[in-house]
């Protein structure tokens, strides 16, 4: 019988011990949270973000901003909050307007208060696996803590380790991170993406997919059932609406030809926002050389 992976329980148990840690905290962190335009998708996810942050006990500043705004404008408010001790994380909500380029907005972020983790040098750090303190991004690492739940460590080795693990999309928010994140855990991983020729190729041989493209219906019931592994891990970190329903990048006649799934709503959904906010506990703490707390 399939597992379903319920990212909304996993989320629960993550903010109730960011919780728990910040109510010890004589300061509380302050997360500042900036939203250009006025994007539908955007505003929910902002108001998501805000309502977690808000059940924790993080003190939330969001700033709204008109489309047309310059983008030097935007760079002098980032870096107005770099400069104040008063906030711990800073995230600009993507995607930007066309006139904004992304580059120089996330390079300009303070590397210790890059709550998205999409720094450079938070992203070089994590390559090289580095002892620094340093931010992960979010979606990986929760997808991360996912697999965990799947594929526990056994004698403080990792659960994944010798997992042939296919990864397809190639985003800089999720694929490529989690990439070199699951290389770390020893996993062999292969990389593809929505324009991999002859996908099914790649995937016949895999204990593990992970999808984040945005492409409905890209892993198909024909395309699972010649993969013909019964014991077969999909994460979904695809979100598209099709006729007003949110949907994943596998069809739900899939399901149960699987081992375990995270479901589309529900699964790595919550679970990131979660992350996101242990993420700002974590900025915290390094800021104010505090130990970060183990949370599991």
């Amino acid at each position: 019988m399939t597992k379903y992976i319920d990212g909304k329980e996993i989320a629960v148990k993550i903010k109730t011990q960011v919780k728990n840690h910040i109510d010890q905290l004589e300061k509380k962190p302050r997360f500042a949270v900036i939203q250009v335009g006025s994007q539908s998708a955007s505003e929910v996810y902002v108001r998501n973000k805000i309502k977690a942050c808000k059940e924790v006990g993080i003190e939330t500043v969001y700033a709204h901003l008109d489309e047309g705004i310059s983008e030097q404008s935007l760079l002098g408010l980032v870096e107005g909050f770099n400069q104040s001790s008063d906030f711990h994380g800073i995230l600009v909500q993507l995607p930007l307007p066309k006139h904004i380029s992304i580059e120089p907005v996330i390079e300009a972020i303070d590397p210790l208060k890059d709550v998205d983790g999409f720094h450079p040098l938070n992203v070089g750090r994590l390559t090289v696996k580095s002892t620094t303190p340093y931010l992960h991004p979010c979606t990986p690492w929760g997808i991360v803590h996912i697999l965990d739940t799947v594929f526990p460590k056994k004698n403080q080795e990792s659960g994944l380790r010798a997992k042939r693990i296919v990864v397809i999309g190639q985003s800089l928010i999720v694929g490529r991170p989690l990439s070199i994140m699951l290389q770390n855990e020893g996993a062999t991983v292969t990389m593809c993406d929505k324009f991999t020729h002859h996908l099914y190729d790649h995937l016949r041989n895999a204990d593990i997919i992970i999808t984040a493209t945005g492409v409905p219906g890209l892993i198909d019931r024909d395309m699972v059932k010649k993969i013909n592994n019964p014991n077969l891990t999909i994460v979904d970190a695809g979100i598209t609406k099709v006729d007003g329903k949110i949907v994943g990048d596998t069809n739900k006649d899939v399901y149960d030809l699987l081992e375990t799934v995270t479901p589309v709503p529900g699964g790595v959904g919550p679970v990131t926002i979660a992350f996101l906010i242990r993420n700002i506990l974590k900025a915290f703490c390094i800021q104010n050389n505090l130990p970060v707390p183990v949370i599991k």
